[in-house]
């Protein structure tokens, strides 16, 4: 029967059909190519008329297996496909983050990093090329987008600091969780219409999907179901045991076999394959039908050997009983109104179980009671008595009221509930007030039915009349009874009886129409007639009615195997029997299976339903079949006998070409497909080790071999467009390990059939290293193709007109390109290019190696030395220093052999600039205390650090290589540093000389150090203080060994300490010019006894302590602090030295007391200033300090004495005196 909802949607799906595109398997798409158009295709061309026959041809045999599926079974346990990605989709999404990222407070209240995702996933991904034609080849999900940006996100969260609050795999849900809230509007309503198509089908599914696969209209199938009886599975169960009969009986025939083997003893093994295949499906329809009917036979491993008899089987029979309602008691006399009602139901026969329903009132007499009986009685008698209780304990039962009684069919089901009237019992009313037999109007409302047994197929009146059995024309309750799996019996019941009365074994019989004489049918009831033949036996029935005559004809077709089906003359065929006729498929329905080309229809029965599932459903299939398409196919290939290694085949073939157009085919269903294909030749998926294999099919095999060989190769070069941002997951890596397979699979080929067919001889068993060999060559290919686009996309983005010869700047956004290209690489396809050793690291080198080529050509019109290529460099060597496998390789070995030259060309045009730098810089110099900087220094010396810094830290950011070439260019910073420091040091001491202010004239009492004086000298000190840092430990490699830091350190003590000297002696004049006056006072002076009468005063020493006293504020003050001790120290060692120098002088004479009493007082006084400063005692009681000291002691004890010093006197060192 047809469902209602099937023709409710037959005009939608009429109109389906007709706006869908005539879908073509290889065959006919040559024709149509040859000059059939698709208009002219409807015009009644005769090819693609054929090729609907075809469709419709299949279509019967499919719905034979979708009606009763015997070997196949859905899956349960298949995960759920989400729908393909489409560009509304995508642009929603669009729409989605720019808005996220547009609006303030996202922005705001996100942390930065996962801001940072959401705009690379935005500019990078979204708004991608590829993002796009992923889009267009179908198979990437809303799930593979958020992929991509998980696998992001989990490369930020890796970067960040450990933090104790949040764990990283908390921050990555969050976020993960956040990214959803973005995408789910424009998506999950998207992702929910999948779980419907998905899942598994019921039988009208699988038939609305395969109209639409096989362009079959509603009508169509609706003729063809009613033909079929697809709802019958006793109809389609005989179907099934007639094909398998002809199957059998074919092949046990002696037929040569429909194939050419590549063995010749594989065509008796065929043979043996078929009996098999055979054997082994009749196990299987025998084996479900025991399940489904729950029978138990008896004694059936002697069903075939003996007949059965009357006990072999039983018919369990199952009778519900609903009692609802009676109406009519109130009017009843004689009874008591304060009595309840109850029923009480049972089986004739079965006077042991008698059940009764709950006491009501009679006002309201209703129920919800439910009995059940089960009986072996195939014409049962079911009894409902309605009863009084009874107040006499005496009595079990209630007294009765009414009864009725049913007479039961197992073919009459009645699920909706009657009223019927009920008889009056006559104990009824005490006095014989009712009358028995009567009804009164008393009703009940029941609901009685009667289920017949899997094993019962069909019961029901038939007149019947037999040469052995039934000898007498008489209507009988006849049923069909199955007792085996391919045993039927037809056996002659009486009402009450659990036996058959009479039974006829249908072994041998056949069933027919039968149209009796004119006058020779007695009965009214028994005109429809139909008979049953067997050698020496005759059975005739009669119906009263063609539908049960056509019910039973086809039962017994059924039961009885006959290979003809029964057919009724012309006047007694119906109208959907002509509808068929005119739509042709009654030929279709009634060929056999085992006659037609059955590998052809398969292959084009999968072929559409592929095709089918990869364009047309919007499911990501990926190349795999959902559950209900792989569940028909099964059940078709097994039903059919198709081979094996057909069907796979037929499946590689068809994905290979989906592949080269473009579509998305998991790597893993090739693998599975192939590796089928190897196992099935090889001998490996059988339990003999040995199958047939035809030569087509070897041919085939090979054939498809080398196109998977090539589209994986291709894939392999263009694994950017072929597995964009690594999805489908793993599918790299999986087709790498499947052309390795592929490459080292060997068969055992005959070459004269190769040799034949034209093909070439290629079948070296390759090796896992040769293997690697082949996806370098791959690989290198792809990089090649990848480093092209990059650059013309590049160049292009930043000037279109100058592809042919871009500028140096051109060339570091090309390698920024480049660089986060194969950054990308690594992200998204590393763990796939690793699966040879280094492979990834190959294919990078090879990548640079051709931008080397373009790098080269630039570099060659620079100048050598040019500051313009070091950014370049700079950037590549960064990146690939940082690189473990880059790092050192042959690229960067190549990078540092061009850019060397440039590099020591660079350095010394920067030496030269550098000294002409300080030479302007000295001539622009002020020397002025307000243009200097915190360390007191001069601009000029702030210039110089910068330029030597700046330099010595290219060379170390250059992170040269070569360890040797590393330590010269170092060591060569480090001399041009110390050459510089001199070279400074050198013009502030010539410059210091020719001071006008630091000459003799121009120092007076008042006169203080200047401060342009002390800003030399702190520029020289603070070349000096860096000296240690910018010349380092190296060695220069030309002289000894020794070192720079060592030598400019030492050169720069020494000329400070000159120009400290210089200084000092400058300083140092005052005294000279004071102890000048003092000699005046020499005893043996002309003039000594003149300048004595003057009485000369101590005041003359104060000008030169205010002078001491000025310029040690002013050194203290404007001398940087690390010299400023030094600087005081040279300047008393050089007042002491003036002292010492004068006193040596008067060695051999007596000095005046005035002179006494001055030099003691400059002593002292010298001693307590500088001390002051911060001189420790240890450094001003130096040997010139002692001199003096003891000196001085001894003119005091002489003029104390008044002792004679003409006489020879000589005073050496004392380290003992002490301080007054």
């Amino acid at each position: 029967m047809i469902n209602d909802s099937e023709s409710e949607d037959s005009g939608s799906e009429n109109e389906l059909h007709e706006g869908e595109k005539v879908r073509l398997d290889p065959v006919q798409a040559d024709h149509i190519k040859n000059g059939f158009s698709f208009n002219q295709a409807q015009k009644k061309d005769p090819v693609q008329e054929a090729y609907k026959k075809t469709l419709k041809q299949i279509y019967v045999l499919l719905a034979r297996c979708v009606a009763y599926p015997f070997t196949a079974k859905q899956a349960s346990d298949r995960g759920y496909r989400y729908m393909n990605i489409n560009e509304v989709v995508l642009s929603k999404m669009k729409e989605r983050f720019r808005g996220y990222l547009s609006t303030p407070e996202n922005t705001e209240k996100q942390d930065a990093v996962f801001i940072d995702a959401v705009q690379w996933f935005y500019s990078v991904f979204l708004t991608s090329e590829r993002a796009l034609e992923m889009t267009k080849s179908g198979g990437y999900t809303t799930r593979d987008f958020q992929h991509v940006f998980k696998k992001k996100i989990y490369q930020l969260v890796c970067q960040l600091p450990d933090d104790q609050e949040y764990s990283r795999m908390e921050l990555l849900s969050e976020w993960i969780t956040e990214y959803d809230a973005i995408v789910s509007q424009s998506s999950d309503e998207h992702d929910r219409r999948v779980t419907s198509t998905e899942g598994q089908l019921n039988k009208n599914q699988l038939y609305t999907l395969f109209q639409k696969i096989l362009e079959v209209t509603s009508y169509e199938h609706k003729l063809l179901f009613n033909a079929m009886q697809l709802n019958n599975n006793d109809e389609q169960a005989a179907a099934v045991r007639r094909e398998l009969e002809n199957r059998f009986a074919r092949v046990n025939s002696g037929e040569k076999p429909p194939y050419q083997f590549i063995h010749h003893d594989m065509a008796a093994q065929y043979r043996e394959e078929e009996r098999k295949a055979v054997r082994d499906l009749q196990d299987k329809h025998n084996h479900p039908m025991k399940d489904m009917n729950q029978m138990q036979f008896d004694g059936m491993d002697k069903i075939g050997k003996t007949l059965p008899c009357k006990h072999d089987f039983v018919l369990n029979f199952k009778i519900e009983v609903e009692v609802m309602e009676v109406k009519g008691m109130p009017g009843l006399k004689g009874i008591a109104p304060d009595r309840k009602a109850y029923c009480a139901m049972d089986v004739e026969g079965q006077s042991n179980k008698v059940l009764c329903t709950n006491l009501v009132p009679q006002k309201s007499p209703v129920w919800t009671n439910k009995a059940e009986f089960q009986t072996k009685q195939p014409l049962p008698s079911v009894r409902i008595r309605l009863l009084l209780d009874s107040n006499n304990p005496l009595h079990f039962e209630g007294r009765p009221v009414g009864k009725i009684v049913f007479k039961m069919k197992p073919e009459t089901l009645s699920d909706r509930p009657q009223w019927n009237d009920l008889e009056c019992e006559a104990d009824v009313g005490q006095g014989g007030v009712l009358m028995p037999n009567q009804t009164y109007g008393l009703q009940i409302k029941t609901c009685v039915k009667m289920d017949k047994p899997e094993n019962m197929k069909l019961g029901g009146h038939l007149f019947i009349r037999g040469t052995s059995h039934w000898q007498k024309w008489k209507e009988r309750y006849i049923v069909l009874v199955q007792v085996g799996p391919v045993v039927f019996c037809l056996c002659s019941y009486r009402e009450r009886q659990a036996a058959p009365n009479e039974m006829l074994t249908l072994e041998g019989y056949t069933v027919n129409y039968y149209t009796p004489e004119p006058n020779t049918c007695q009965e009214e009831d028994s005109k429809f007639q139909f008979r049953l033949l067997k050698e020496g036996e005759e059975v005739t029935c009669g119906a009263k009615d063609p539908h049960t005559q056509q019910l039973w004809v086809n039962a017994l077709y059924r039961a009885t195997g006959q290979t003809t089906r029964p057919e009724k003359s012309d006047h007694m065929r119906g109208n959907d029997v002509n509808d068929i006729r005119k739509a042709g498929l009654d030929s279709m329905i009634s060929k056999e299976p085992c006659k037609l080309d059955q590998d052809n229809l398969f292959r084009t029965l999968q072929h559409l339903t592929l095709e089918y599932r990869i364009r047309s459903e919007s499911t990501a299939c990926r190349g795999w079949l959902s559950t209900g398409q792989e569940f028909a196919l099964q059940e078709y290939a097994a039903r059919y006998g198709i081979r094996y290694l057909t069907i796979h085949l037929s499946y590689l073939r068809d994905l290979i070409s989906y592949a080269q157009q473009g579509y998305v085919v998991d790597p893993n269903k090739f693998r599975d497909l192939f590796k089928n294909c190897c196992n099935y030749i090889q001998g490996k998926s059988s339990e003999d080790g040995i199958w047939t294999v035809t030569k087509e099919e070897f041919l085939e095999f090979y054939e498809l071999r080398n196109q998977l060989k090539t589209l994986l190769m291709q894939q392999i070069t263009n694994f950017r467009i072929s597995f964009p941002f690594g999805r489908p997951d793993n599918a790299l890596k999986t087709t790498i390990k499947l052309l390795e397979q592929v490459l080292t699979h060997k068969i055992e080929l005959n070459v004269d059939l190769l040799e034949l067919q034209g093909l070439a001889f290629e079948d070296q068993e390759l090796t896992s290293l040769e293997c690697r060999k082949q996806t370098m060559k791959c690989l290198e290919q792809g990089a090649y193709i990848n480093y092209l686009q990059i650059s013309k996309h590049t160049l292009k983005q930043l000037n279109a007109e100058v592809l042919e010869c871009p500028s140096l700047d051109d060339m570091v956004c090309l390698a920024g390109a480049c660089i986060e290209f194969l950054q990308e690489t690594l992200e998204h396809y590393g763990e796939a290019l690793n699966v040879y050793d280094r492979m990834m690291c190959e294919m990078n080198e090879t990548f640079w190696r051709l931008y080397g080529v373009d790098m080269e050509s630039v570099l060659a019109v620079q100048a050598s030395g040019s500051p313009d290529i070091m950014p370049l460099f700079h950037r590549l060597n960064s990146y690939l220093y940082d690189e473990p496998e880059l790092k050192y390789g042959k690229f960067h070995m190549y990078l540092h052999q061009v850019f060397a030259p440039h590099i020591v060309s660079f350095l010394e045009k920067g030496e030269i600039s550098l000294r002409e730098e300080l030479d302007e810089a000295l001539l622009r110099e002020t020397w002025l205390a307000e243009n200097c900087t915190e360390d007191f220094s001069c601009c000029a010396v702030q210039e110089i650090l910068a330029e030597v810094k700046n330099m010595q830290k290219l060379v170390v950011e250059l992170r040269w290589p070569d360890k040797t070439f590393s330590e010269h260019l170092q060591s060569r910073t480090q001399k041009t540093a110390a050459e510089i420091f001199d070279y400074f040091v050198s013009k502030i001491f010539g410059i210091l000389h020719q001071y006008p202010r630091l000459q003799k004239h121009a120092i007076t009492t008042n006169w203080v150090l200047p401060d342009e004086v002390c800003v030399m000298v702190n520029s020289c000190i603070t070349l000096r203080m860096h000296a240690i840092e910018l010349c380092g430990n190296a060695t220069y490699p030309n002289t000894s060994g020794y070192s720079y830091r060592t030598e400019i350190n030492d050169l720069l003590s020494q000329r400070i300490t000159l120009m400290f000297e210089l200084i000092c002696k400058q300083l140092s004049h005052c005294l000279v010019t004071l102890l000048t006056k003092l000699s005046r006072y020499d005893r043996d002076s002309i003039f000594s006894p003149i300048f004595t009468l003057v009485s000369p005063k101590l005041q003359i020493v104060d000008p030169l302590f205010s002078h001491v006293r000025q310029n040690n504020v002013q050194i203290r003050q404007e001398i940087h602090e690390n010299s400023i001790n030094e600087l005081l120290l040279c300047w008393y060692n050089s007042l002491l030295s003036t002292v010492a120098e004068w006193l040596t002088i008067r060695e051999n004479i007596d000095m005046h007391p005035f002179q006494l009493v001055v030099i003691s007082t400059i002593f002292k006084t010298l001693f307590g200033e500088f001390n002051s400063q911060g001189l420790e005692d240890g450094e001003l009681r130096n040997a010139t300090y002692l001199m003096i000291h003891n000196r001085i002691e001894y003119e005091e004890t002489m003029n104390t004495l008044n002792i004679d010093t003409t006489k020879s006197y000589s005073y050496g060192y004392s380290t003992d005196s002490s301080d007054d």
